[in-house]
């Protein structure tokens, strides 16, 4: 029978762990580890995994509108429902549709049954058959098994069942930082959050390295670059960020080379930065938010010309997504509305009127063999910013 008390849990399908196979229990630990640091300041007794799914136990339905916003925020999930833990008889299953659609308004209903345990008495279709024409009975509604008001779930288990109805949709991809290190560059603009956010929906344990012009621009970019940190490390619950200043290289660029490969070179000094800090830091790959043909140093030829001084991986999440995609991801996770602040790029600040698209390797490297940044590249490293930021519930 149900309890006079109902249990509440979270039940918590995921994704691609489930195509895992002998490093899955790496994969699941992980997801649970970060389940669990979601919801640390949440009321819940304990995560644990149970017939290839997770379940949150001892959660209080009033903060499901919190939980539902944490959960949303761990990579690697599928879905999450939010269920009463019940007895595996029909009795239970009944009362326990009467408790949860009693204060419920609706005109059409579903059941989704899953019977994991094959030894219940009852199959998956006797359940949704025998539990629909329950409700049927009590409210005079109609069955509608497309777009229903509402879609009651059921999953049979070995010795309890769940049954709920409040589902989400996750970001799905593989637990924040279970593959290896990269670091990120990473503008106030839209692009590079919503690249940054897609590697960290893979798996990866990013940093993040921001370019700046200060004093010869405003410190804005910086503040936005923070705030944006702030936002993805919803997602990964720990970040570093690092804030470099470009000026002196930027500098030195525009006084000894012609204005169209300002920046190419620019753009070429901030990856040789990236690179030499990413294996200080013993990161193994660097992400941008390059799109392809999007500015003049995302053509093809440049972005060779450019990649040329990295002797780690680069990785692109964003290069042959349309801009509608990109801008729609930003504000799905919240970094849009921060991008759009006004702000002044380290580059785009300096941009000259006819800047190079179709670099050539050849001229590229003779005016690399001349152009001597050493003295630059020894100050930039002496006067980076480091930032440890670290998720504040909300």
């Amino acid at each position: 029978m149900l309890n006079k008390t109902p249990q509440f849990s979270a039940l918590i399908h995921y994704s691609e762990i489930g195509l895992k196979k002998n490093n899955r229990k790496f994969f699941e630990q992980q997801f649970i580890q970060n389940i669990s640091r979601h919801l640390i300041d949440l009321e819940h007794t304990k995560v644990r995994l149970v017939s290839a799914r997770i379940i949150v136990e001892g959660i209080n339905p009033m903060q499901w509108d919190a939980l539902k916003q944490r959960l949303n925020n761990v990579m690697g999930l599928s879905s999450a429902t939010l269920m009463m833990k019940i007895n595996s008889d029909i009795d239970s299953m009944k009362l326990a549709i009467d408790y949860l659609i009693q204060d419920t308004i609706f005109d059409s209903f579903r059941l989704t049954t899953k019977r994991h345990y094959k030894e219940f008495q009852k199959t998956s279709i006797e359940l949704n058959i025998e539990l629909g024409s329950y409700i049927q009975q009590k409210t005079n509604k109609k069955v509608q098994l497309s777009n229903a008001d509402l879609n009651i779930i059921i999953e049979v288990l070995k010795n309890k069942t769940y049954i709920g109805y409040k589902k989400i949709i996750g970001f799905a991809g593989l637990p924040a930082c279970s593959q290896e290190k990269a670091i990120s560059l990473l503008s106030s603009g839209i692009d590079s959050p919503v690249s940054s956010f897609e590697m960290i929906k893979r798996g990866v344990n990013l940093s993040f390295i921001h370019f700046h012009s200060y004093p010869a621009i405003s410190r804005q970019s910086i503040e936005n670059v923070k705030e944006l940190v702030q936002v993805l490390t919803r997602y990964q619950l720990q970040s570093t960020l690092y804030c470099v200043p470009l000026l002196n290289i930027q500098e030195k660029i525009m006084e000894s080379i012609p204005d169209k490969f300002w920046v190419i070179f620019f753009r070429r000094a901030m990856l040789t930065i990236t690179n030499k800090l990413a294996e200080q830091t013993n990161q193994v790959a660097i992400i941008t938010g390059d799109n392809i043909g999007q500015v003049a140093s995302q053509t093809l030829s440049n972005i060779r010309a450019i990649s040329e001084v990295s002797s780690l991986p680069i990785i692109r999440p964003l290069s042959g997504m349309n801009k509608n995609d990109i801008v729609n991801r930003a504000k799905q996770i919240g970094t849009y509305d921060i991008s759009v602040k006004p702000y002044q790029d380290c580059c785009s600040y300096f941009v000259p009127l006819h800047p190079e698209t179709k670099a050539k390797m050849d001229e590229v490297l003779a005016i690399d063999s001349m152009l001597n940044l050493d003295q630059e590249y020894d100050e930039v490293f002496n006067n980076i910013e480091k930032h440890k930021i670290k998720f504040v519930g909300e």
